[in-house]
This record gives C-alpha cells, sequence and structure tokens, in this order.
C-alpha cells in the first residue's frame, strides 16, 4: 500500500472493508487486547465480499485525522501477527496478514492488510481465554463478522443469515456462473474424465452440473510453434466448452499435442516491436484467467489427457506467465525500450532452423505452409522470444 491508497481510505467512511484505530491494542490485560483484536481480525475475514480489509492504526475514527502512531508501544509487526495467530487454534486455517508502515504528514500510520478468503468462517475449535484475553474469553464456534461499520460484540455470533452468506461464499455460490467455474477448474482432484454420448469430456464430481466438453474443429495450420518442443510435431484443434448444465459458458481453443498423446489450452499470443518498428511475436498465458485454470486442471488431474512431466516441461519452456494483462503490459513496453537487445537475441541460428525443419518434415503433410523456410524462421524467433522474455523476467522479476 502506498501513500495514495491510504489517503483513499481515509476519505472514506468506515465499511465492512476498513476500520480506523488511534493506537494498537491497549497492553493492559483488563481491556482484553489479544480478545479485541483476534475479535476484529476474524470480523474481517469473515465478511461476504471478495476484497482484502484494512485495520489502519494512527487514525481517529471520528474526524479521520491523522495522529500516528510512532510513539505506541504496543505496535506489531507481520511475524509477531502470523506466529500469534498460528499459535491459536483456528479452523479452517489461520488468517493471512500482513502490516505495512506508511510515513505521512511527519507520522507513521500502520497499516494491517487482512488477505481475503473463501475459506470461512473462520473461528477457534476451543476456547481462549487467559493472559491477554482477559475477562473477555473468545468461545468455541463463535463466529466475529461485520455489517457495514460494526462489528458482531465480543460476546455474541453471527446470525443465522450472515451464516448463510459466508458458507455460500466460501462454496462459490455468491460469484457469478464464470467465476463459479473458475473456483471448481482449482479443485484438481475432484474432476473425472469420461467418454459417454456427448463426447469425450471432464466432469466435476462434487457438482455434475459443472463439465468440460471437448469438440474437434477445423484448422488450416498443422504445427505450432509450441509443439515443436514435442517429440511429434502436427497439432490437431478443438474447442472445450465449460458447460454448466446445458449452458455454454465459455469456449476455449485447445489443441492435442505430440501425436495426441495430452491436450493442451492454445496460449494467448504476445507482441513486442523490434527495432525495424514491427512486431515480434511470442506465446503467454496469464495466471489469472479462465484459460490458464483450464490448462492447470489439465495438467495435474492425473487422466489420460495430461501430459506426462516431461512433455510439460518441454511445452512450457518457450511459453510466458503473466499474473495479469497489467504485467504483460509492463513488461511488453519495458522490452520495447530496448528492441535492439531483443532483437538480436531471437535470431535463429542455421542448427535450430534445420532441426525444426527435419521435424516439420517428418509429421507435416508436404505442401503444408509450415514448411516454408519463412515459416520456420518465424516460429523459431517466437520460441526464442518467449524464452528470452522467461529469462529476462527471472532476472529482474522485482523490477517488473
Amino acid at each position: 500500500m502506498n501513500e495514495e491508497d491510504l489517503f483513499k481510505l481515509i476519505e472514506t467512511r468506515e465499511d465492512d472493508r476498513h476500520d480506523f484505530k488511534e493506537k494498537w491494542y491497549s497492553s493492559d490485560v483488563n481491556n482484553s487486547k489479544k480478545a479485541e483484536m483476534l475479535k476484529d481480525i476474524f470480523s474481517f475475514v469473515n465478511t461476504t465480499h471478495d476484497e482484502d480489509c484494512y485495520l489502519i492504526f494512527g487514525v481517529t475514527d471520528d474526524t479521520r485525522e491523522i495522529v500516528g502512531i510512532e510513539n505506541d508501544e504496543n505496535r506489531y509487526n507481520t511475524q509477531q501477527i502470523t506466529d500469534w495467530l498460528s499459535s491459536l487454534p483456528i479452523e479452517p486455517e489461520a488468517p493471512r496478514v500482513r502490516v505495512e508502515t506508511i510515513s505521512v504528514k511527519s507520522h507513521e500510520v500502520d497499516v494491517m492488510i487482512i488477505r481475503n478468503t473463501d475459506r470461512v468462517p473462520v473461528f477457534l475449535r476451543s476456547g481462549k481465554k487467559g493472559k491477554g484475553f482477559g475477562n473477555h474469553p473468545i468461545g468455541p464456534g463463535q463466529v466475529f463478522t461485520r455489517k457495514e461499520d460494526t462489528n458482531t460484540s465480543i460476546s455474541g455470533t453471527a446470525d443465522y443469515n450472515q451464516l448463510t452468506k459466508l458458507f455460500k461464499k466460501h462454496l462459490g455460490l455468491n460469484l457469478p456462473i464464470e467465476k463459479r467455474f473458475e473456483k471448481v477448474l482449482q479443485d484438481w482432484k475432484n474432476w473425472n474424465y469420461y467418454e459417454h454420448s456427448d463426447g469425450v469430456g471432464i466432469q466435476y464430481s462434487l457438482d455434475p452440473d459443472f463439465k468440460v466438453v471437448f469438440v474437434d474443429r477445423d484448422a488450416d495450420a498443422k504445427a505450432e510453434s509450441f509443439s515443436l518442443s514435442q517429440v511429434r510435431v502436427d497439432v490437431s484443434w478443438g474447442i472445450a466448452q465449460l458447460k454448466h448444465r446445458t449452458d455454454i459458458i465459455k469456449e476455449i481453443g485447445i489443441v492435442d499435442l505430440d501425436g495426441a498423446r495430452f491436450k493442451a489450452v492454445v496460449p494467448d499470443i504476445g507482441s513486442i516491436s523490434n527495432s525495424y518498428g514491427k512486431n515480434l511475436f511470442y506465446d503467454c498465458y496469464k495466471v489469472d484467467s479462465l484459460k490458464f485454470k483450464l490448462e492447470e486442471l489439465i495438467n495435474n488431474m492425473e487422466s489420460v489427457i495430461s501430459p506426462d512431466y516431461g512433455s510439460l516441461n518441454d511445452f512450457m519452456e518457450s511459453i510466458v506467465l503473466y499474473k495479469d494483462n497489467e504485467h504483460q503490459s509492463e513488461v511488453e513496453q519495458y522490452l520495447s525500450n530496448i528492441a535492439n537487445v531483443v532483437n538480436t537475441s531471437v535470431e535463429p541460428d542455421s542448427e535450430m532452423i534445420s532441426i525444426y525443419k527435419n521435424k516439420l518434415e517428418t509429421d507435416v503433410p508436404r505442401g503444408s505452409v509450415e514448411l516454408s523456410d519463412l515459416a520456420i524462421e518465424q516460429m523459431a524467433k517466437r520460441i526464442k522470444l518467449g524464452k528470452c522474455i522467461k529469462k529476462f523476467m527471472g532476472h529482474y522479476s522485482q523490477t517488473l
């Protein structure tokens, strides 16, 4: 979090995403310091939205004046809170928190960032009292939550409607259908391969309404840059229909690789400008995308459509992974600014061209456009650029 982000929160009155504290929790046992802190953390974890939450120390809750906590003896850092939470009997798992300090207007403001999770509700599986919990022990199964700017009281618990909403969040029932699909795709162990009347596909065993049907399609391309790493370089094209009941939620391009030994999601195409003002292309995935979630599922569900370890490594050797669209834009812009260096790095040598040409002549029909010298050179450049970007990102990951 930076100063601009902090001021955006300060300009907004308290709600179910942030709360202001003039000071850290008192060290006076009678004020139940740790019980109150745990209650407040639990209250922000047990919210039904899907955003991180913030406890902001050093700002008054009424006037939102920055008073700072630089002289507060009760300050905690990330490690201290993490260790404390990990020591407690928390179900289903300890909240993830981080404390950041921001210098603003000659003061220090601490911000506790409480990460969003669908592992809710959180609670103690056994009661907690004694040192630090004062006269307000927290009971087993007691669920604290937050509605607008108000937390559940230390002696109370969430009502039935609040609990229902939290379990809907846990199950993803509060999400749009595409987001729900994204959620179930990440549950790798509960998907099964099938072959029956409506075709070949995979189905989610915990909710069979979710399934992926694979449909063949025609395409002109007989090979792709990302297939040249396999023993067999020819490809067969298809579409993965992500279906909920009878509705098609999304269609994603797929290919059968290495003589149809495994399936893969067709990567996105990225590009940067070279020193001659032309675009250089490469293959990539965005980790936050639905199509990459499907790619991960295929790779990890251990079925007849999944690649073995070696084939997957070969397939991924020139495919760049970005966090999201913004990350991709940052990297491509940076590399476009050093186009001369990039252009030199992606020129294929004669040995590389010869190896690819021999592989293509073995598996691709005579007369295919992929056998032309220009096409082979372009695929080789695409592979080299992908490897170049992966190496660059590995070296300069803190910069980008």
